[in-house]
């Protein structure tokens, strides 16, 4: 970010007063006392376990000049002008707001019920080899993580990706009027966080809501085949580019083949052969929206498809590993019902030369729906899918294997334990050849299953003599 000063800092975020070194210039912002840097404005935000509040002094001696307040510290450390607001959390995402509009590349902002985090990798390694820019870390995708993205970017850069989620209404509008996006990216809308959302037109309308931060010169890159999703954004008077897999899309994949080194595809209408070291069919989509966002920055396509071959998986999303003679599908970072479908097909389509073992767990925060989604899931894998071996994790998974059976799974196929931990059992059973895909949502915590596989593959370390 450029340098600011206090003084416009005060006007952008409403402080109360002014300090009196009110002409003073920062450099960062930063919320986390451990990471301070010099010329830097701390910003005291609070939750139900913590309080920036308390941390001043810490902040002082860490570089800060400057702290923006909502509440009356005991102790004001003298080297710290302070900046009080009605509400921290609002004031920082004002500030970003007024960050990213002196910011000269394009802002591209993704949003979505599943692959968004795959999808912002996709675009930002499709980029960065000609032009300049960031991306989001991580999952850095509310109003806290969205705004400390926003501050630490290069103002001269070409791109800055943005991830942006949600788990009730409201959240995607504040977002996108904070990033202001030139290009806007929706995946796909399924059944997510519906104990926020409600239902899934619910889901609909709150991802639909970034159209309202794009301007009218924007672009709006949609999931062209789900027709519900184009009519809530049906208001965006800019362009749009639609992709998927239907030819009624601008940009569509067709010919996709999985093997284990990644995806083959063809991008349509231009029959371009494209590869990417991503699992699953639906990567084929996720890297055209890359592709999509690449043509609107001015990038060859033949640059663009060289780039994709050495693009990189986010941790533990679809991430296959080995350990020893063991194939472990690691996608154990979040699960809803759709992303569970794409997992447990993309499981079926590797080849493997022992069983094919499916560890499915709960997936949380489906409110009042969450047992019919859990029991149609149990119909899909026994329907689509029957693996050699299902292992359900966690209380509400228990539905799937009740499920699994009912629609013709052997009860000596399912197993059901009530925790990771349990789950580990059947790191002994596993053999040599065997690939097992790990799905659950992320407070379950499958990557104690990977961890205790990769564990048990380990050659013992030597005896000293």
């Amino acid at each position: 970010m450029n340098p600011i000063s206090l003084a416009e800092i005060r006007r952008v975020t409403g402080a109360e007063s002014v300090p009196e070194a009110a002409e003073e210039r920062i450099s960062a912002v930063c919320t986390d006392t451990r990471r301070m840097t010099t010329e830097s404005l701390f910003i005291a935000l609070h939750g139900e376990n913590f309080d920036g509040h308390t941390f001043l002094a810490q902040a002082a001696a860490g570089g800060a000049r400057a702290a923006i307040i909502d509440r009356q510290p005991r102790n004001i450390p003298a080297n710290l002008a302070l900046l009080p607001v009605a509400d921290t959390r609002a004031a920082m995402g004002l500030l970003a707001r007024h960050v990213r509009q002196q910011m000269r590349g394009k802002v591209i902002a993704v949003a979505g019920s599943n692959g968004k985090t795959g999808v912002k990798h996709l675009i930002h390694s499709a980029l960065r080899h000609d032009l300049r820019g960031s991306m989001s870390p991580k999952s850095f995708n509310n109003d806290i993580g969205v705004p400390l993205t926003i501050f630490p970017a290069d103002a001269d850069a070409d791109y800055l990706v943005l991830e942006m989620g949600t788990n009730h209404p409201g959240e995607i509008q504040l977002l996108t009027n904070i990033a202001l996006p030139d290009i806007g990216v929706i995946t796909n809308c399924s059944a997510e966080h519906l104990q926020g959302l409600g239902d899934l037109n619910g889901v609909r309308r709150e991802n639909a809501s970034l159209i309202e931060g794009i301007a009218d010169a924007g672009v709006l890159i949609i999931n062209g085949d789900d027709p519900e999703i184009l009519d809530a954004t049906s208001a965006f008077t800019g362009r749009r580019v639609r992709v998927g897999t239907s030819q009624r899309n601008d940009l569509w994949a067709s010919n996709v083949r999985c093997a284990m080194e990644g995806t083959y595809f063809k991008v349509e209408p231009a029959g371009m052969n494209m590869f990417v070291p991503l699992l699953g069919e639906h990567s084929a989509v996720n890297a055209i929206y890359a592709i999509a966002v690449a043509r609107i920055m001015g990038l060859d396509d033949d640059r663009v498809a060289e780039h994709l071959q050495s693009a990189s998986a986010p941790e533990m999303r679809l991430q296959l590993v080995q350990a020893g003679g063991i194939w472990v599908l690691n996608d154990a970072y979040n699960a809803n019902p759709a992303s569970i479908r794409a997992a447990i097909r993309t499981l079926a389509s590797l080849p493997a030369s022992g069983r094919r073992i499916a560890v499915v767990g709960d997936m949380r925060e489906l409110g009042e729906s969450s047992g019919e989604c859990h029991r149609e899931i149990g119909k899909f894998i026994a329907g689509e899918f029957a693996p050699d071996l299902l292992v359900c994790v966690g209380s509400e998974a228990k539905a799937i294997a009740v499920e699994a059976v009912k629609n013709g799974m052997r009860v000596d196929q399912i197993e059901h334990f009530p925790n990771a931990a349990a789950a580990t059992a059947i790191t002994a059973r596993l053999v040599d050849g065997d690939l097992v895909l790990l799905k659950a949502s992320r407070a379950i915590g499958l990557e104690a299953v990977a961890r205790d596989i990769a564990a048990s593959r380990r050659p013992p370390l030597a005896a000293a003599s």
